[in-house]
């Protein structure tokens, strides 16, 4: 096939991340800026060039659609040969089948019943914790590669509570993983553990795999565990031929694990790497982009991208009561906006599904299909039959079937579904999922013509011309379960995240009181306002809080020096590199050119670093990839 469709409308930001052959490769691409497009793009062109062939790539995602979008993408870039796509568990449990298979041995068999074997071995041990208290002990250290005897120490280091006392979880590790043993089973983040474990010690095997995947890709890279990496990493062996695509600012998983300096300090992983950035916003208005770097600004962090497009409307901000009045107000508006435009280009965001139950209310009461109203998606297929078991006995037979035979979310509701068996609370499962906010990650799939009602979490990957952020307030924006700097910073991107869902039109709602309760609006509010890129002030004003940040004067030094060259930050340094010069500030330009692989009269061309001895001088655009 010929490569010129395959260039065809990228600007040269792209065109440059397409055509590249460095390898390592990170590319760093801001929201709006055609990650999906360069991606697929760039695998297209290697198989065109002949630099890579299909059979042998493997694209790794974290979603089931997302992998399913890459191959449509691809197979109308005329790649006549299947491009192997898939989440990290697929091509795991894929791996770990073949392998079996190979051996003549019984594939592995995943456990339906997890729950009930973490209580057979607390019951044992006699421990106090919940069952699915005690295996979110296990993921969150699995997760990040913390063995059992480092436990404790990890968890004092994190302050973490556990639910299984620290100096008890190897104990407890080491009766579970014998217990499964016995009963010829693995579970779900087996699949990951297993295919490292074996990439590990059987050479000849992963020979095999390195043979079968030598070019790899992998989509919202920012989002790899330690887990995650490590089997990438198995996989790539010492071969430098992979290709990271993603944005530091749209990490919002770190509940899950997700280590954002997997991208953010990519050549402490990779070190002959190169950065590629893409800056150019292609959704957002310049009054929408503005709003959202504001909140950023505001946590500590930054956004350098550019809108490409023309000014559009100012964003709004308005105050309402309560979350009831709040949602007759949003529904009203959306009717207001259906005269001018289709359902499908309108959304609506909150941070929490319970949010979304009251939203949903009035959307009824006006007569407005939302895609929670319009057929049913894998998620309300999988709550409704929860939600129609009578009993407790029918909800459990229904786990045990659909741990085993449902898709990705119907599992993920079902280990839901058994916690809150497990738990033994009185009520329903339907206010379980309301009270912990359960689920709030997962959403229904678009479909037909009508409008979003998505949480901040769900409305990743997705945009819409028009957008209303609900429940703008302290405790929801950022969430009250955010109780460190990390998690804060997480929250201000999953805002940043909501807000550059907008095309176009961005209103932003609060209210007074929710849940009969006074509320104060969201501290980033006070950032957006202080952009200019709003229409209305917010009023009562609240005091936003922010730590301290001793990098913080070298981050805004490393800001100036891209702004002025054109480059994204990463460009010009790494947090890690920034983090050594703030630690030990070079003496002289000799040594900050060493620092950054510059020459020294490029150094000495800089501004000075602060607290450095470095001589002052107007900032040049002179600065490489360091």
């Amino acid at each position: 096939m010929s490569a010129d469709p395959v260039l065809f409308g990228l600007d040269a930001e792209q065109r440059e991340a397409v055509v590249s052959a460095a390898a390592p490769l990170a590319i760093v691409a801001a929201a709006g800026s055609g990650k999906t497009t360069v991606l697929t793009r760039r695998i297209a062109y290697r198989v065109a060039q002949g630099t890579a062939h299909a059979r042998h790539v493997l694209a790794l995602t974290f979603t089931r659609d997302a992998a399913a979008e890459l191959k449509r993408r691809l197979r109308r870039l005329d790649i006549r040969e299947p491009v192997e796509a898939g989440t990290f568990h697929g091509i795991a449990l894929r791996l770990l089948r073949d392998r079996a298979l190979a051996a003549n041995q019984p594939p592995p068999r995943v456990a339906t019943d997890r729950i009930r074997l973490a209580r057979e071995v607390l019951t044992e041990l006699k421990l106090g914790a919940e069952p699915y208290l005690a295996l979110a002990d296990i993921d969150w250290a699995r997760a990040r590669l913390v063995a059992p005897d480092s436990y404790e120490g990890a968890c004092r280091s994190a302050r973490r509570r556990s639910a299984v006392a620290p100096s008890a979880y190897a104990g407890f590790v080491e009766a579970y993983e014998r217990l499964k043993r016995r009963r010829g089973v693995i579970d779900f983040d087996d699949l990951l553990a297993r295919t490292l474990a074996d990439l590990r010690t059987d050479a000849a095997w992963a020979d095999g795999v390195r043979w079968r995947y030598r070019h790899l890709f992998v989509d919202e890279a920012q989002d790899l565990n330690p887990l995650q990496h490590a089997v990438l990493e198995g996989i790539r062996g010492d071969r430098p031929d992979i290709c990271l695509v993603g944005d530091p600012r749209q990490a919002i998983y770190g509940w899950n694990g997700a280590d954002p300096s997997t991208l953010a300090e990519v050549e402490m992983h990779y070190p002959r790497v190169t950065v590629l950035a893409l800056t150019s916003n292609y959704r957002c208005s310049p009054q929408v982009l503005r709003a959202g770097a504001a909140a950023l600004e505001a946590s500590g962090q930054h956004d350098t991208s550019r809108s490409q497009l023309p000014d559009g409307p100012a964003v709004t901000v308005r105050s309402h009561p309560d979350e009831v009045a709040e949602a007759q107000a949003v529904a009203r508006h959306v009717r207001a906006q259906m005269h001018q435009r289709r359902g499908r280009e309108l959304a609506v965001l909150a941070r929490t599904n319970e949010q979304l139950t009251v939203l949903q209310t009035a959307f009824e009461q006006h007569g407005i299909e939302t895609e929670r109203s319009v057929g049913r998606s894998p998620l309300e297929t999988a709550l409704r039959a929860a939600h129609q078991c009578t009993s407790r006995e029918l909800l459990a037979a229904w786990v045990e079937t659909a741990v085993v035979d449902g898709d990705e979310t119907t599992r993920r509701v079902a280990q839901e579904a058994d916690r809150f068996l497990t738990a033994g609370e009185p009520g329903t499962f339907r206010t379980w999922l309301e009270v912990r906010g359960a689920l709030d990650d997962l959403e229904p799939s678009h479909s037909g013509d009508a409008v979003a009602l998505v949480t901040f979490h769900a409305a990743k990957g997705r945009e819409w011309h028009s957008v209303v952020i609900t429940g703008a307030e302290e405790g929801l924006v950022p969430h009250s379960s955010a109780g460190s700097a990390v998690q804060m910073a997480e929250e201000a991107r999953l805002f940043y995240v909501a807000v550059t869902r907008a095309a176009q039109e961005l209103l932003i709602t609060h209210c007074v009181q929710r849940q009969r309760k006074p509320v104060a609006p969201s501290r980033w509010l006070h950032a957006v306002t202080a952009s200019a890129a709003i229409d209305e002030p917010v009023a009562p004003p609240v005091r936003a809080t922010k730590a301290v940040d001793p990098l913080e004067p070298f981050r805004l030094w490393r800001a100036a020096i891209a702004r002025l060259g054109g480059q994204h930050e990463l460009a010009v340094c790494s947090d890690r590199v920034l983090r050594t010069l703030a630690e030990s500030p070079p003496a002289n330009a000799g040594e900050l050119a060493a620092r950054l692989g510059i020459s020294e009269s490029a150094a000495a061309a800089l501004r000075p670093l602060p607290g450095s001895r470095v001589p002052n001088s107007q900032v040049r655009s002179t600065m490489t990839g360091a």
